[in-house]
Order: C-alpha cells, then sequence, then structure tokens
C-alpha cells in the first residue's frame, strides 16, 4: 500500500541527561548526538519497515539539518521526492532531553519551513496513486488540500493530532483550520490534552463521545492514553492496555503507535481491538530502545506482543 505523509519533518538534537532540569537548577549530560526525527517522519519509517510504500512530503530548509534529514530519510526506506526545499530556509529541529525511566522534554526551534508549504508547491495529482493520507496539521494550507482530494476519491484521511489547538495556533494554524480537518479525517487519533481542548471535558472518553457526535467521524476517534492504554470510539467503544516495560526512551511512541495503527487497519484490516494491541505493541518496542524513531518489522512486534500475551 502507499502512504502520502505530510507533517512535522525535523532533525532531533538528543540529550542524554542524568535527570530533568529543575527550576534554576543543574542536570548532567552523558551523552549527545543528533538523530533524524519529526512527528510525521517517525510516523513514515515506521509504516515503511512495516511494508507499506510511504512518500514524505512537507518542507524543510536548504541548510545543513534539512540535507541531513533529506540523507536519513531516504536510508530509513521513504521516497523523498515530495518533500519542498525552502531557499535560504531553516529546518525544524528539536533539542529532547531525555532522564532515566523514559522520561524527556522537547524543545522545539520550528525554523521558517516546517507550516508553510501550500498546495502550489505540489503535483496537482499527488494524491491519484496513494491508497491512504496521513498528517498531522502542519502546513494546514496543503493538508487540507490533500484531505479533500483524498476525500473524494475515497480514500482514508488519518489526522494525528500530535500538538494541541492552542500549540497549533501559536504555528499559524488556525482553529477554524482544525475544524475543517476534523471534518475531513476519516480517523482521529490525539491524546487526552486534544480531547480536553477541544471540548473541555476533563473525562476523555467523554470527550471522546463529544468529539465523534460533532464531527461525525466516519471510523471513529482514538484516544492514546499513556499508561492507561489506547481506547477507540465509533459508537462503540474498543480498548486495549498499555504493555508493562522498563523504557528507555518515550520518544516517538506516539509516532510508532500511528505506524502499527496503519499497518494493522489498512494492511491486516484487524477488528479494531486487535488494531489497538497491534499499535500498543509497535509503541512499547519503540520505548525500549534508543532515539525518536523505530525500525521494527512485523515479526519483531508481533513476537514482543504475543510473548506480552503469553505473561499475562
Amino acid at each position: 500500500m502507499k502512504l502520502l505523509s505530510l507533517g512535522a519533518i525535523a532533525m532531533d538534537i538528543v540529550i542524554d541527561s542524568h535527570d530533568l532540569p529543575k527550576d534554576d537548577g543543574f542536570a548532567l549530560i552523558r551523552h549527545e548526538e543528533m538523530l533524524p526525527g519529526g512527528s510525521a517522519s517517525n510516523v513514515s519509517v515506521s509504516a515503511a519497515h512495516l511494508g507499506f510504500e510511504v512518500f514524505q512530503t512537507g518542507k524543510i530548509g536548504d541548510d545543513s539539518i534539512g540535507d541531513e534529514f533529506m540523507r536519513t530519510l531516504e536510508a530509513d526506506g521513504v521516497d523523498g521526492r515530495y518533500v519542498v526545499v525552502k531557499k535560504d530556509g531553516t529546518t525544524l529541529h528539536t533539542y529532547i532531553l531525555t532522564a532515566p525511566g523514559g522520561r524527556h522534554c522537547i524543545f522545539a526551534n520550528a525554523g521558517d519551513s516546517v507550516c508553510t508549504l501550500v498546495p502550489e508547491e505540489l503535483p496537482e495529482n499527488i494524491m491519484d496513486g496513494m491508497d491512504i493520507f496521513y498528517n498531522d496539521m502542519f502546513s494546514p494550507k496543503a493538508a487540507l488540500w490533500l484531505a479533500g482530494r483524498a476525500r473524494e476519491q475515497g480514500k482514508p484521511v488519518v489526522y494525528n493530532m500530535q500538538c494541541v489547538p492552542s500549540f497549533m495556533e501559536m504555528r499559524g494554524t488556525s482553529r477554524g483550520e482544525i475544524d475543517r480537518m476534523m471534518g475531513l479525517c476519516s480517523i482521529f487519533v490525539s491524546g487526552r490534552d486534544g480531547y480536553y481542548e477541544l471540548t473541555g471535558e476533563r473525562d476523555y472518553r467523554r470527550a471522546m463521545k463529544l468529539v465523534w457526535e460533532k464531527y461525525q467521524i466516519p471510523d471513529g476517534v482514538i484516544c492514546t492514553a499513556g499508561d492507561e492504554g489506547a481506547v477507540w470510539y465509533d459508537g462503540a467503544e474498543y480498548t486495549a492496555p498499555a504493555y508493562k516495560i522498563d523504557p528507555v526512551d518515550t520518544t516517538g511512541a506516539g509516532d510508532c503507535f500511528i505506524g502499527g495503527l496503519l499497518y494493522a487497519c489498512f494492511a491486516e484490516r484487524m477488528d479494531k481491538g486487535e488494531v489497538l494491541a497491534f499499535a500498543n505493541a509497535s509503541a512499547a518496542v519503540k520505548c525500549m530502545q534508543a532515539g525518536p524513531r523505530s525500525r521494527a518489522d512485523v515479526k519483531t512486534i508481533l513476537e514482543f506482543r504475543d510473548s506480552q500475551c503469553k505473561g499475562l
């Protein structure tokens, strides 16, 4: 299957420390390195290693960070022909502080490129050969245009609210644009905070029902609820618990959840409970290794899932 992915594409400077710093405090850096990241491209790499033919779009600068991003994207098996390069632009990059127990925090330098892709910079027929469109609403004009084209062609649109609406507004994506994407997507995914901001309802299960009822999202809404696992609601509720692991690095876990979701839902047509279990396993495998990306294949994830089930 062919997947077109649009959204946050970046390089991550990962700083491994003995603890996350407190206010006016210090933390000792044990190791630091630049690694390929970006939420949308993490999803792309995960999906590529699960057997999808993946095409990445988005916008980077013509700086050294952008050059390194493209090199690593293609090395990870993702086709970057639709990534647009901005002359004299700055590529999104992040500083990720990690600490024992999988704890982390992220500082983002948004640059001047990642949110500025417009439809005129993409081929008119880009969706024609694709099977699925995935996005996180970075570059909202291009995202809405592609989602509209996908829906016209009867193809699924997966919208992952990677960042809550208040943050997206700071990056130039309006609530009206988010509402339009909610009306176009066929599956919506968010963490608990996203549902809270959309509804004002603190109970995320009630918030999920409110979102589904308001937008009538055809295949339902999903909440990634951390150690509470994942929930899918489409008029009925499906759940899958989180796997109990000793995390090394939780960065990118949500992205790998999406990669597993895409595979289980669209490539294998599993039922919703099985989809969530596979997606949770994909996220858990990621958490047991350092860095924001996972290159786990289907066999690795199934072996992990089955070994966990035997231990229950």
